[in-house]
């Protein structure tokens, strides 16, 4: 069992600060599961406690990601991502919220700026901040046009894309990407459409709000599992490594479910009802068990000094 008064010491003692007062607040708000309570006697009041084991790592979580984002919605979606017992309504609300915070922003002085000026303000400037500073004018103008066709698939404010000699200007870009890239690039326009088709039909946003719509509670519990094996691999790579590096090893795979897997749960419950993907499923559970048979390598025991002949 444990109580308030010794969730609130235990993290102290870890250096993250809990009061009563905003523990009572998380649980209100579904970041912690709701205690019980019983009576002291007369006189004496109720004790706040918790039968779970995981409430105390569960505050802790909390804790981290409400210090690194500051936002109820993002950190109940991370503690959902974690494994910890959320409810899906809140975590679809949360996502609702998500996604409402990614649309780009139409206010403007003269009255709200259609959506589809919204995009081409975006890829403005998400085009040229792709590019070194000393880029050609054209080829800001190409990586513009390619942010914009691919935004515009992204949010959904086209149906079609315009990629006719996109593919060449694309290419032409590529050594002056940030990373300086040196190997040429081979497109054409055929991939491009291929790719702005894909990313209408499993991560546009209005795919998304779709998927939240209509996913059931299996498929969403399916996708955090598919994401949860597949960077579960840290942990069973860690378990052969000395305790510090396998506890750092251990956070970043914990970091990278929560990090990647509010981006793509919702495109995955879409990319795992696409009957041209039936097999993915099995396959990352197949190969989440062979990593598991694998044995681990112990490093060689020291036998001592040798006895003297």
């Amino acid at each position: 069992m444990l109580t308030l008064a010794s969730l609130c010491a235990e993290m102290d003692r870890s250096k993250r600060r809990l009061t009563p007062r905003a523990a009572r607040d998380w649980w209100t708000k579904g970041l912690l599961p709701r205690p019980r309570r019983h009576r002291l006697g007369r006189a004496n009041g109720t004790e706040t406690y918790w039968l779970e084991a995981r409430v105390f790592e569960q505050a802790k979580t909390a804790h981290d990601l409400l210090a690194r984002h500051s936002r109820t919605y993002t950190a109940l979606i991370g503690l959902w991502l974690s494994g910890y017992p959320i409810d899906l309504k809140l975590v679809r609300s949360a996502w609702k919220t998500l996604i409402t915070r990614n649309h780009p922003r139409r206010d403007a002085r003269a009255g709200r700026m259609p959506l589809d000026d919204a995009v081409g303000r975006l890829a403005a400037r998400v085009g040229p901040a792709l590019l070194q500073p000393d880029a050609p004018a054209d080829i800001k103008r190409a990586a513009i046009d390619f942010s914009n066709e691919l935004l515009g698939a992204f949010f959904g404010v086209r149906d079609e894309s315009a990629v006719c000699g996109l593919a060449e200007a694309v290419s032409e870009t590529v050594p002056y990407w940030l990373n300086k890239a040196s190997q040429p690039m081979t497109l054409d326009d055929a991939s491009i459409e291929c790719l702005m088709v894909h990313v209408r039909r499993w991560f546009s946003l209005p795919t998304q709000r779709q998927i939240l719509r209509s996913g059931t509670n299996h498929e969403f519990v399916r996708a955090r599992r598919v994401i949860r094996v597949a960077f579960g691999t840290f942990g069973r790579t860690a378990r052969g490594l000395p305790a510090i590096q396998r506890e750092e090893l251990r956070k970043y795979g914990c970091i990278a479910v929560i990090v990647l897997g509010r981006p793509l749960l919702l495109p995955l419950i879409a990319l795992l009802r696409d009957p041209s993907v039936p097999h993915l499923v099995p396959m990352l559970l197949h190969l989440s068990r062979e990593i598991k048979r694998q044995p681990l390598t112990r490093r060689p025991q020291n036998p001592g000094p040798r006895p003297r002949r």
